[in-house]
């Protein structure tokens, strides 16, 4: 008898823990959750420089509903208009909120990143994605779409004026060589549209002060209040300055494109032409999934790529990503000395 009772007892004891067990497992069993709803409180914004610190846009969402209690984690989602969200640019939102604000500098650099060009109004598309847990399936919003017209963000470093015969001898309206690490170190582009083109330096954009010198070979010495120095044939050139060394020199560049993503992959460049108008390199050329650079004069020398994927070049810099096959419009800017940028517009 005594034995029968045992053999009972711990049949209902396994029953108890089995039923338990299925109670657990159930409660383990997460549902996809309602996706959120996105609205953004502009439709169209304008940055300027002199807002950089002030908010430019608030994307507000509401919550996922997953039928039971949850941590959700909310993670903004952005692209050009036309992009693949498969390669958004990603925000990730505070813990326990259901809204982001953007500044304009915030927005700008976001703007940049994408590919909108400055000062020209472009599109950008939004979506929310709510997750729970990665054994849960991601709910996405609703997609939104605002314009936005990006500023080019200049940092303004210590410089020297290029007044001369190819801009009419005027300091406050003449290109400039800037010293990015403020060393004495100066370089800069600057197009020379004459056969020979006569300037000098100056570190305030007045002639209170200058620097001339010695010229031969398009490079030469320089000294207060010398001589005009030359540069001989018309061209794009890489001016530099050494006030440490007291010495010039001028390097003609022409410029294209080069890698993978181009017709002549990495053996040959794809040109681009110069604009005087607009102070810019461009063209149009047809791009496949992959990378490329920028470089000058068909070699290696001088070439630019973009370390943080945010349209700002660096010399010897990483390869820039194609994520799409098609046409292009390329445009490399390097009209302001130490603010290298490039913007890539599919047509």
């Amino acid at each position: 008898m005594k034995s029968t009772i045992n053999k009972l007892f711990t049949l209902c004891l396994m029953s108890l823990v089995l039923f338990s067990c299925e109670k657990d497992e159930e409660r383990l069993v997460l549902r996809p959750g309602a996706a959120p709803t996105l609205a953004a409180t502009e439709n169209s914004v304008e940055l300027t420089a002199e807002t950089k610190g002030e908010d430019a846009i608030t994307m507000n969402w509401t919550a996922a509903d997953y039928g039971y209690q949850a941590a959700v984690t909310y993670t903004l989602q952005f692209i050009a208009e036309g992009g693949d969200f498969e390669e958004a640019r990603e925000i990730e939102a505070t813990s326990g909120t259901t809204s982001r604000t953007l500044t304009v500098a915030e927005l700008n650099t976001l703007a940049t990143q994408l590919g909108l060009a400055p000062n020209n109004e472009g599109t950008i598309q939004a979506r929310v994605r709510s997750s729970v847990a990665e054994s849960v399936t991601p709910a996405y919003s609703n997609v939104v779409s605002f314009n936005v017209t990006p500023f080019l963000d200049i940092i303004e470093y210590v410089s020297l004026w290029v007044p001369g015969s190819h801009q009419g001898w005027n300091p406050g309206e003449a290109p400039k060589v800037s010293s990015v690490n403020d060393n004495g170190v100066y370089e800069g582009y600057v197009n020379f549209p004459e056969a020979q083109t006569n300037f000098k330096f100056t570190p305030e954009p007045n002639w209170d002060n200058d620097f001339g010198g010695t010229s031969s070979g398009n490079k030469g010495t320089l000294t207060e209040k010398g001589d005009n120095l030359v540069v001989n044939g018309t061209g794009y050139y890489l001016l530099k300055a050494n006030t440490n060394q007291m010495t010039w020199e001028a390097i003609r560049t022409t410029w294209g494109v080069i890698g993978d993503a181009t017709a002549g992959g990495w053996d040959s460049d794809q040109d681009l032409s110069y604009n005087a108008t607009e102070q810019v390199w461009k063209g149009t050329l047809k791009l496949s999934v992959g990378e490329i650079k920028f470089r000058a004069n068909d070699a290696w020398d001088i070439n630019l790529g973009d370390d943080n994927a945010d349209a700002s070049l660096e010399y010897g810099a990483a390869n820039i990503k194609i994520e799409e096959a098609g046409d292009y419009e390329v445009v490399l800017n390097l009209a302001n000395p130490g603010n290298y940028t490039y913007s890539l517009t599919k047509l």
